[in-house]
């Protein structure tokens, strides 16, 4: 496993940290529009709907999935790629180059890699954090939880979350899936009724003793006494997406491209 500076040096030193706090800050924006108490959503549809969302907006500023380029024409089919996104994500979206950050889902969940290392996403309550109980989350997520600080060693799912006895007998059934890289954790969290969110990337520690849910975690953007998201109002123009401290090349706002 890398420790917390080789993750944070990998994500600064790729200016990955831009591309997520930019996905980040655009997806909650787009999720406190669209999903409102008034018209009826509550917090599992939003949940559900921040999911969705996330994913998406990391798969068009790493240029992965369904927004995949060849290195060098990240600014190439602009139409496809901002289609459905504000204006001001438009403006705003950093140019990573493409390969920098690839998909690498584990097991179904959604998941990219990036300097040797895989994260998946994982929703929390505004504050919670520091509660959650990985006992309680699903088997991919229990066994991403059971990887320990130190040497990485390959292993299956069920090598960390099943007794020995047990994984031989799923073992002559079928084929394992295998966590195959560093597996870590981007937490991300909003609050629909004050509007405050949090980010964070962290080695997820299975806490079956009732303790610590992490090894380390790190807040990448917002955090509970940051600067509160304020709700978009029709024809307002939308409020300010915290600066990544690291530096941003914007694509260009023009839509006009051709599509690849």
């Amino acid at each position: 496993m890398l420790n917390r500076d080789d993750v944070l040096e990998a994500l600064h030193g790729t200016n990955a940290v831009a591309g997520l706090s930019w996905a980040f800050g655009v997806a909650c924006e787009q999720i406190l529009e669209d999903f409102t108490r008034g018209s009826g959503y509550g917090a599992l549809t939003a949940g559900v709907g921040r999911y969705e969302v996330l994913a998406n907006r990391l798969d068009r500023v790493f240029s992965c999935g369904d927004y995949s380029v060849d290195a060098g024409m990240e600014s190439t089919g602009l139409d496809f790629l901002f289609e459905g996104l504000s204006e001001r994500a438009r403006t705003t979206m950093p140019l990573i180059p493409a390969g920098v950050v690839a998909r690498s889902n584990l097991n179904g969940s959604n998941g990219w890699s990036v300097g040797g290392f895989r994260f998946i996403t994982h929703a929390f309550e505004v504050g919670e954090r520091a509660k959650l109980d990985w006992t309680r989350a699903t088997p991919t997520v229990r066994a991403v939880s059971r990887q320990m600080p130190g040497v990485f060693v390959p292993s299956t799912l069920l090598d960390q979350i099943l007794p020995a006895d047990e994984r031989e007998e799923l073992a002559a059934q079928d084929v394992l899936p295998v966590i195959g890289m560093p597996t870590y954790v981007l937490g991300h969290a909003l609050n629909l009724a004050t509007f405050e969110r949090e980010l964070i990337i962290g080695h997820s520690r299975y806490n079956d003793d009732l303790g610590n849910p992490w090894h380390w975690a790190e807040p990448l953007s917002g955090g509970v006494d940051g600067d509160p998201i304020a709700r978009p109002k029709p024809g307002s123009v939308p409020p300010r997406v915290d600066e990544p401290d690291v530096a941003v090349r914007l694509r260009p706002a023009a839509a006009s491209e051709n599509t690849k």
